[in-house]
């Protein structure tokens, strides 16, 4: 893994940020890139950019496994460019396959809330969710995020953004990579 100095911080080239829906990584990806100078990627933009479709239609179309089987071939591609941050799906690296790719050419950082927050945030953002397209939603929001949580724990951080702005996450972001 490559190391970009960036004043008295050395970031790794690669920064995939991971957690589960409504923990703020494509917010949180695009002000660190901003700040860092990095590029910013978001892993669902570009699946619904390739399928030309929103993502509920995806999963309504072409099913589940269509869509981690395109996340893993963006994820693949992303992994060849440098001085990037990644958001991901939040369900991209809870798959071996994909996070090992994630943790073996970059960083992997755990954006982390508790799920009845989440939910919370989910239910009045404006994205639409295939998750709260179902019967009794809060709890199938809740049950998968309990399956997903100890892939999410595997990370090489956790920062929580819990009555945080995402200003301060960036900021503690940047304190994981200060150079001592």
């Amino acid at each position: 893994m490559t190391d970009f100095p960036y004043g008295a911080f050395s970031f790794p080239s690669r920064l995939f940020l991971t957690g589960y829906m409504g923990a703020g990584k494509s917010t949180v990806g695009k002000l660190l890139a901003q700040r860092i100078q990095y590029r910013f990627h978001d892993t669902d933009y570009l699946v619904v950019k390739g399928y030309r479709k929103p993502i509920e239609r995806v999963f309504k179309e072409n099913g589940e496994e269509a869509f981690r089987r395109a996340e893993l071939l963006v994820l693949q591609e992303l992994t060849k460019r440098n001085r990037i941050v990644v958001s991901t799906g939040g369900g991209t690296l809870t798959r071996e396959e994909a996070f090992q790719l994630a943790i073996n050419s970059g960083s992997v950082i755990y954006l982390s809330a508790p799920v009845h927050d989440l939910y919370e945030r989910v239910i009045f953002s404006p994205k639409t969710r295939p998750i709260l397209d179902v019967p009794e939603a809060e709890a199938a929001f809740k049950a998968r995020f309990l399956e997903r949580q100890a892939f999410y724990e595997k990370a090489n951080h956790t920062v929580t953004t819990l009555n945080r702005t995402p200003d301060q996450v960036v900021d503690e972001i940047e304190s994981l990579f200060k150079k001592c």
